[in-house]
């Protein structure tokens, strides 16, 4: 019968002595470096900085394909501690182009790819984003609720601001599976929903001053 991930442990050596940690652990990375993501540059004319920019994209398309081609315990071994991951997520969260702000097409006319680029990275961004908000993948691979509770939220794979950025980008077109998936993180994790409410008490006493 299948173990949950938040409740298998391993034996790990060191020097003569073996000691019991936990599968999901810092030692289970391969500590793969993630570029993080900037924007389209306002200067389109200048190659070399578009060069850059090409580039940086290719790298973190590959960075997330690698990542979705783990297995269970790999993936979530690099989201949970490897800290290059979520400075990359943060940075195309916080500065991807919203759909509400479209970038005109004409932008990226003079850019071999370029639109090409920034939807697949998008694409790849949600996929992951789904995966980490799943908590059962198969009868093999899964966690149970509460574990999963915990290991989203003590890691910080999400909080608040990050959710309202995830709605920004995703909200407008994939509305009813984005639904689903928040809705699944806050069944699991009741914590959100009091982080919610304090998030928005402080906008409102902040707005109503």
């Amino acid at each position: 019968m299948a173990v949950p991930l938040d409740q298998q442990y391993k034996l790990e050596k060191k020097g003569i002595i073996e000691e019991r940690i936990p599968v999901l652990h810092p030692s289970g990375m391969d500590q793969h470096y993630f570029v993080t993501y900037i924007p389209l540059p306002t200067n389109i004319e200048d190659g070399a900085t578009i060069e850059q920019w090409i580039e940086r994209m290719t790298f973190i398309c590959d960075d997330l394909t690698w990542l979705l081609q783990q297995n269970h315990i790999k993936f979530w071994c690099e989201v949970a501690f490897n800290k290059d991951f979520h400075s990359m997520l943060d940075s195309y969260l916080r500065y991807a182009p919203r759909p509400q702000r479209t970038i005109s097409i004409n932008n990226y006319s003079s850019i071999i790819n370029g639109k090409e680029l920034e939807e697949k990275l998008s694409r790849l961004i949600f996929m992951c984003i789904l995966r980490l908000s799943t908590h059962k993948e198969s009868s093999e691979n899964f966690f149970t609720p509460q574990g999963f509770g915990h290991v989203i939220y003590d890691n910080y794979i999400f909080d608040i601001p990050r959710l309202f950025d995830i709605c920004s980008l995703y909200a407008v077109n994939n509305k009813e599976l984005l639904s689903k998936m928040i809705g699944n993180i806050f069944k699991q994790q009741e914590a959100y929903t009091k982080d919610l409410h304090d998030a928005i008490k402080s906008i409102k006493d902040v707005s109503y001053k």
